[in-house]
């Protein structure tokens, strides 16, 4: 049978109802459930399986009904549900019901639980994560949204066990290691892309069953793939048969209005000082890692979570729309613990899962314990958004605009956090534009020096500082804005410039997850010239120039040149002297390249008397809009240069920058959340 549970705390009455009983709520009433002599609020019964009408057999729709304390009957779903009937797909607005189903594949209960095949695969990602190493490892992540991935020539949907191994093959050929799914969580409405969820505990059903999913998890496992989970903690959808207004009042999110709603996003906020809410949230992270092997959440929203006054809209909500806390400050203190108890969890019950958080505020300290940080949240990772918007921001100036704007490049925080560099799928969407069409998007440049820009983009986006996300369609160019209707543009990929632009992806990714200075280093915070160093920031030429190091491994040197113009004999910083050998040129003819500059493989060697007062130098052809990756001197410790620490003043202040005050949406850190009064601490 099955043992029906719900948090209802001011029902007068709660009945369990489904196809099995005619959605009769006489025919199932619940009884409340009693401890230490006081109502928990929790409401159950247990109906047998058989073929009377009172049971519930597995794979029927079935919801609650509830006598709220008007006096009105409504009907709702179940917010712990493994499963949900399969919603419409061809609407423009949510559904009015979208029912929960009894569980078929709960592997707890069932005789025959679905037989994984990816022991080693997690065996290794624990192991990796009891030892600390975890962030050492290279991480390349494909954002993917299924619905839209790759569909049939008719445009239908494909099932997860069609996609799992069409997109394994494609993310390995690409040298990806991780994917991110979007809009995983059972959510009604396609439209929200999954950012409106009524199933926390459920996958999306319009794709499979749970066990078609759990087949793509173990096909991306067996792979050496791990699969990363867009997690949304902050709201949810205000849908009539979901969450809002639970038993007749509000019971998930906040009672006041200035708490309980994003109004911009029309959606509910989660009451974060509620216990039973708490539980509800951090357990679904807990299930998903333990049904279905997630490996890592990428948690959305988080500053709407940490900042009582977030508006997505003014950067701030104006006054009397919003409650200070308890000591006037702007943080939700409440939000903050929840987090923090969330990642604690995390960790301590499954060693090795990624807590990623996208946070646009520059809230400090989001990747730090909170025993060493007053503001850690106790993330692994943070979004640098700062990163993007300023390049992106840069790469869409007309060329004659970009010197005098050259430190976006150049101010960044660097190690102030453990960073993913991201292209996603939030800078394709929303009018927007492709990422190729945000290339020199004020210039009058044809096609072609759009794609080489995007490559050298990608070139300058792996080799930073940062684990690089790029979002589906990316890998080739797509030429249009996504949409989540249909399938991206996968017969674009087979012409020949694009073909180039996956190719030198895929050499690029390569290279990034061999060569151990560009990713072993990424988790060190505070700047640390032993792992990363400025060596050029040319304004007028548009380029940039910084060696990546990881202890006695062969150094990599990145050359980017974002002008329109090549630089030919351009002479660069040579941090070690001797031979150095070009791992990659984004201009060689293997990329659709014109064949400037050295080309792969090439061999270099130092001269002495570099500039900006170092004792070597390098001289080279810089191709227009490109990339170069250079390996260095298989000793380098006996090789090391001598120079100043940074080739100018604009560098040395780069240096020593522990924030970018262009990036932060408001005017006073401190007063948003850095203050001890912010925190009550």
């Amino acid at each position: 049978g099955v043992r029906f549970a719900v948090w209802a705390p001011r029902a007068q009455a709660v009945s369990v109802v489904g196809d099995w009983n005619a959605w009769d709520g006489r025919a199932s009433p619940m009884r409340r459930c009693q401890f230490g002599g006081g109502f928990t609020g929790v409401w159950e019964l247990f109906v047998p399986f058989g073929r009377a009408a009172a049971s519930a057999p597995a794979g029927e729709n079935y919801g609650y009904q509830i006598l709220t304390v008007h006096g009105t009957h409504i009907v709702k779903t179940d917010p712990f549900a493994q499963e949900f009937e399969v919603p419409p797909e061809h609407i423009d607005t949510a559904p009015a019901t979208n029912a929960s189903q009894v569980a078929r594949c709960d592997d707890a209960y069932r005789e025959q639980p679905y037989a994984w095949g990816d022991d080693d695969f997690v065996a290794e990602r624990e192991r990796l994560g009891r030892c600390g190493a975890l962030l050492q490892q290279p991480m390349a992540v494909y954002e993917v949204h299924l619905p839209s991935w790759r569909r049939t020539e008719r445009g239908e949907l494909l099932n997860y066990r069609d996609i799992a191994p069409l997109l394994m093959e494609h993310v390995k050929s690409l040298n990806f290691n991780y994917i991110e799914l979007i809009g995983l969580a059972h959510h009604p409405y396609i439209g929200s892309w999954g950012y409106q969820v009524s199933g926390y505990y459920a996958c999306y059903s319009l794709l499979g069953t749970p066990d078609d999913f759990k087949f793509l998890v173990d096909t991306m496992h067996r792979g050496g793939i791990g699969v990363l989970m867009d997690f949304v903690p902050a709201h949810f959808c205000k849908d009539p048969c979901s969450f809002a207004d639970y038993d007749g009042t509000p019971t998930f999110e906040y009672e006041d209005p200035r708490e309980g709603e994003q109004r911009d996003w029309g959606t509910k906020v989660f009451n974060f000082r509620q216990n039973e809410v708490r539980s509800f949230l951090i357990g679904a992270v807990l299930f998903w890692t333990r049904r279905y092997h997630i490996d890592g959440f990428r948690c959305d929203a988080v500053s709407s979570m940490i900042y009582r006054n977030f508006c997505s809209r003014h950067g701030s909500k104006r006054p009397g729309d919003w409650i200070p806390n308890e000591h006037g400050g702007h943080a939700n203190l409440e939000a903050v613990s929840l987090l923090r108890d969330l990642n604690r969890a995390v960790h301590s019950t499954y060693p090795g899962v990624l807590m990623i958080a996208e946070e646009s505020h520059a809230w400090g300290g989001v990747t730090y314990d909170d025993t060493e940080h007053l503001g850690g949240l106790n993330f692994d990772l943070k979004w640098d958004l700062g990163w993007m918007n300023d390049t992106l921001t840069y790469l869409q100036l007309p060329g004659d605009a970009r010197p005098s704007n050259h430190r976006k490049l150049t101010c960044r925080q660097l190690h102030a956090e453990q960073w993913v560099c991201p292209l996603s799928h939030d800078e394709v969407s929303h009018l927007k534009g492709s990422l190729v069409q945000k290339m020199g998007r004020h210039d009058q440049c044809d096609f072609y020096d759009r794609l080489r820009l995007l490559a050298t983009l990608y070139g300058y986006q792996v080799a930073s500082v940062g684990r690089p996300l790029i979002f589906m369609g990316g890998e080739f160019g797509q030429g249009a804005e996504w949409n989540y209707r249909r399938s991206i543009d996968w017969h674009e990929a087979e012409e020949p410039l694009r073909r180039h632009l996956a190719t030198w992806l895929a050499d690029l990714l390569g290279v990034y997850r061999h060569h151990k200075p560009l990713h072993a280093a990424d988790d060190r915070r505070g700047y640390s010239m032993d792992s990363f160093e400025w060596l050029e920031s040319n304004a007028q030429a548009c380029v940039l120039a910084f060696v990546r190091r990881w202890r006695r491994e062969r150094p990599v040197l990145a050359i980017v040149n974002f002008s329109w113009q090549e630089h030919k004999n351009y002479c660069l910083c040579a941090p070690h002297w001797g031979e150095w050998e070009v791992l990659l040129n984004s201009d060689d003819n293997r990329y659709g390249g014109r064949g400037c500059g050295p080309g792969n493989l090439a061999r270099l060697r130092t001269s002495q008397g570099g500039p900006h007062g170092w004792s070597d130098g390098l001289w080279l052809d810089l191709p227009a809009r490109g990339c170069l990756l250079l390996l260095g001197p298989s000793d380098p410790d006996e090789c090391r240069a001598v120079g100043t620490k940074a080739c100018n003043g604009d560098l040395a202040a780069a240096s020593a920058s522990v924030g970018n005050s262009e990036n932060l949406y408001f005017d006073d850190a401190w007063e948003y959340g850095f203050g001890d009064e912010a925190f009550g601490l």
